[in-house]
């Protein structure tokens, strides 16, 4: 069986066996015109043929061309080529950093169950990417984020935000004591040396912020979490960019998860309850008014807890805190933990001066560089009589 091929088909497969830059910046607004005049075994031809091309500096805007007439979308160009496992990530790469609609039209079919492979090939192309982002930040180039927000329906879009908080956290693993005794450094690293936190939230989270931390939090609280570090930087961006929203989300937040701490008597949720409030507090570029921040929290949460809580259940949070002091590895918090008056019900004093002298003992023993001794319990409530 024969066809025949047009003198459009013809003019554009040479070009585009020749050299598809010139294909694709030459003329670009009659080359897409050539494309529209294409019959349907021709377009056939045209996808399949372009598959098998090596890709080069010009394959990005030629596939852009393509999908725009609805000849070959990113999607199917992909599902086809990466059987042959021919530079996929290179390609994905190319669609990060310019011609934004095609990687926009993959994370669209991503979001779909029949695409899985386009799932996973998504989130290891963002992998490297933010992994690029943090050997080099001054290449920091995310522009692609302002086109996804335009583009995709908002569905999809809330998918996408997941797909990226959820990259990000797994780019550096830590357990809770590493987090306690790095906090700050995480902190300045976030605020001093990477842009691309604020760029997430400028270009893409901005109007989806109370979305964006409840799918943070969710995260964290995941069983053996170990993405600590980004999560603390994430919601200090959060927080210090925008904080009349994050603020009361923020504070309600952890006022249930005080509650929730004393019902369950969990010493990881403490732990977690500590970080969240010290990285939600971290709103402003002078460290001193982080600590005061944070002290007000404190302060208002700690401090206060007699009056939202049971006496049982204020007893359960006091022996938590506790348990999470051998954790603390900066003075400037326990600080604040051993100076600020925690308010007792009846028959609770001696289990606060108890709780405040193990702050003392294990500041000391931070001076005393003694950060990884555990406190002597006998030595506590001796001090305490």
């Amino acid at each position: 069986m024969s066809y025949s091929i047009s003198d459009s088909f013809k003019l554009i497969f040479n070009q585009l066996k020749s050299n598809t830059q010139i294909a694709c910046f030459s003329q670009q607004f009659e080359f897409i015109e050539l494309l529209e005049t294409l019959n349907a075994t021709e377009r056939y031809l045209l996808a399949a043929s372009f598959c098998k091309l090596p890709w080069d500096v010009g394959s990005v805007h030629v596939l852009a061309a393509l999908q725009k007439v609805r000849i070959l979308t990113a999607t199917e160009f992909i599902s086809r080529r990466m059987y042959t496992n021919q530079n996929i990530h290179l390609i994905l790469n190319d669609f990060l950093e310019q011609e934004y609609e095609l990687i926009t039209n993959l994370i669209i079919n991503a979001s779909f169950q029949s695409y899985p492979e386009i799932k996973e090939l998504l989130e290891e192309c963002l992998e490297y990417l933010f992994k690029d982002l943090l050997s080099q930040p001054e290449f920091n180039n995310l522009n692609y984020l302002s086109c996804l927000k335009t583009q995709l329906p908002v569905e999809i879009l809330l998918g996408a935000i997941q797909t990226h908080i959820a990259v990000i956290l797994k780019l550096h693993q830590a357990d809770v004591r590493t987090s306690f005794s790095k906090f700050s450094a995480w902190i300045n690293e976030g605020v001093n040396d990477l842009k691309f936190p604020k760029d997430l939230y400028e270009k893409l989270i901005f109007d989806y912020l109370e979305e964006s931390l409840n799918y943070l939090l969710k995260l964290s609280n995941e069983e053996n979490f170990k993405g600590w570090k980004f999560f603390l930087i994430i919601l200090q961006t959060l927080s210090s960019s925008n904080n009349k929203i994050t603020g009361p989300f923020m504070q309600k937040y952890l006022k249930s998860r005080i509650k929730q701490s004393a019902s369950i008597n969990n010493k990881e949720a403490v732990m977690h309850l500590l970080l969240t409030a010290r990285a939600f507090t971290a709103t402003d570029m002078d460290i001193n008014k982080n600590l005061n921040s944070y002290a007000d929290w404190y302060k208002a949460n700690i401090g206060e807890m007699k009056y939202y809580l049971k006496t049982e259940e204020f007893q359960t949070i006091l022996h938590l805190l506790q348990e999470c002091i051998d954790y603390e590895m900066e003075e400037d918090y326990l600080e604040i933990h051993s100076t600020i008056v925690i308010s007792p019900p009846v028959l609770c004093s001696k289990l606060v001066h108890a709780y405040k002298n193990k702050c003392k003992q294990r500041l000391k023993q931070i001076k005393d560089g003694l950060q990884n001794v555990d406190i002597n319990e006998s030595i506590v409530i001796e001090i305490s009589n």
